[in-house]
């Protein structure tokens, strides 16, 4: 074996190459981690005192209350599902911009966490709280009304609200796309397609469902397609089968043997099932 180097020695350097590459971005939120890092949101730019606030008071919200406000960024459209990961969209990004920083930041949280907790105490008096949120909320709403920055859809279609008349705006919900008008006193929306739990009987990965009434028909990405109604006729046929096969195999163990048929029949409902 070779002696170990030591410093001050000379070597002969045979050849050299540069690799490049790049740093790989933090993975996207999924609902689960998203109420993870809700519960114990990230410390930098706190100090440790509002770091330990947080985790003392539970966080972003309550366990009652975090799913209900990931629900409202769905319903808002300011994020989307692709997968399991969430992806914000054109609108929450926007927003997030245009909200003042103060509201974009868990320092603020910490702080009032901390006047709630002096409160609670007798080391501060609660009407001097109450009145200081009203101004400061006033502050803000006087800011946002002032600024000359300005949201832009980026997702008007060409397609009218039937109701108000508006150009509505293509959107991808939490369960398939939609056209919702962007006046919300308005308030009409309609589903495009629909992420479904029916699957194709060529490649079974879930099946989309597209259109209105009648017209309603279930599409893969493998090319399949086939309309509700045929596929209602064909489920309802295949479900019986089910049922009498499970029949035929609760037989099959009351008599405590098992066929070669038994064996496969159990094959094949595990198969319809998947």
């Amino acid at each position: 074996s070779l002696p170990p180097l030591r410093q001050g020695d000379s070597v002969e350097v045979l050849s050299a190459k540069v690799s490049t590459g790049k740093t790989a971005p933090p993975k996207r939120y999924t609902e689960a981690t998203l109420l993870t890092a809700m519960e114990h949101p990230p410390t930098q730019g706190m100090d440790r005192a509002q770091g330990k606030i947080l985790e003392e008071t539970g966080g972003l919200g309550t366990p009652a209350t975090r799913a209900d406000i990931i629900e409202k960024l769905f319903s808002a459209f300011y994020i989307e599902r692709r997968g399991r990961e969430l992806v914000p969209t054109s609108k929450g990004r926007q927003v997030v911009e245009l909200a003042p920083a103060d509201l974009r930041s868990a320092q603020l949280t910490a702080r009032w966490e901390k006047r709630l907790g002096d409160i609670a105490r007798g080391l501060e008096r609660e009407s001097a709280f109450v009145s200081e949120m009203r101004g400061y909320a006033s502050r803000l709403v006087g800011e946002v009304k002032t600024s000359d920055a300005v949201y832009r859809h980026d997702n008007v279609t060409r397609e009218k609200c039937p109701d108000c008349g508006k150009f509505l705006l293509a959107v991808q919900g939490k369960r398939g796309k939609m056209l919702v008008c962007p006046d919300r006193e308005c308030g009409y929306r309609r589903s495009v397609t629909r992420t479904t739990n029916a699957r194709c009987p060529n490649c079974h990965k879930k099946m989309e469902l597209r259109g209105e009434g009648e017209k309603q028909l279930f599409a893969c990405v493998c090319g399949y397609r086939e309309r509700l109604s045929d596929f209602k006729k064909r489920h309802a046929h295949s479900a019986a089968g089910k049922r009498d096969v499970q029949r035929f195999l609760q037989n099959q163990r009351e008599e405590k043997g098992t066929s070669a048929m038994a064996e496969q029949l159990k094959k094949w409902l595990e198969q319809q099932e998947k």
